[in-house]
């Protein structure tokens, strides 16, 4: 998929890079908009840059695991513990969000959102079901998106404040992120650094 569109704030050249995209950051002018699928709507927002050490880049392409990827987005979180940050990778015909914190990697994969629990009495220690899973509440809290980048695959902007649960479930990560437009539920596992081949940046 590559359709041509114009950011609606400033006129550049937008491609839409594959049909999970959702929001859209203009390389030139920083602002954000969000993508039905049919058109760009502008959102007012604009993104800012943060700085994290990582050895992932927008458009980076490499290997997760035997899966070839070209990272398309990134969101940087900030709460009461620091900051993390999460990949969005396009894998041809799937996608998958890459969770990085403090150097521990985890591959998230979209669940049902629709099992999500309401927020409200969720505490460290609990247990819900989602999605089919038994989960084990290990942290509850709030983080703000203090940067954006790239086309990313849900709604969410920068400057919000997002509400989440995490918890495990066997040998799974589940994460809930209780959004202003939508909740969003992610399962996964850690993923090694040594399954991520990044190809050389061909402009270093």
């Amino acid at each position: 998929m590559d359709d041509s569109f114009h950011c609606p704030t400033c006129g550049a050249p937008l491609r839409i890079k594959n049909r999970f995209v959702k929001a859209v950051t203009c390389e030139f002018c920083h602002n954000v908009s969000l993508y039905d699928g049919v058109r760009l709507d502008p959102t007012g927002r604009t993104a800012s840059l943060a700085k994290l050490q990582s050895p992932l880049y927008l458009d980076a392409t490499g290997r997760l695991g035997d899966r070839p990827f070209r990272v398309t987005g990134r969101l940087v979180y900030e709460y009461d513990g620091g900051m993390w940050q999460e990949w969005f990778l396009d894998l041809g015909e799937g996608r998958v969000w890459l969770q990085e914190d403090e150097g521990r990697f985890t591959a998230l994969n979209e669940g049902d959102r629709a099992s999500a629990p309401p927020f409200e009495g969720i505490r460290p220690g609990d247990e819900i079901t989602v999605g089919g899973h038994r989960v084990t509440v290990g942290e509850v809290g709030e983080a703000t998106i203090v940067s954006a980048e790239g086309q990313l695959g849900h709604q969410i902007l920068p400057g919000e404040t997002i509400r989440y649960v995490d918890g495990t479930a066997g040998e799974d990560e589940v994460s809930i992120e209780y959004g202003e437009r939508e909740t969003e539920v992610f399962v996964g596992r850690p993923v090694p650094r040594e399954a991520i081949t990044i190809d050389p940046d061909p402009f270093a």
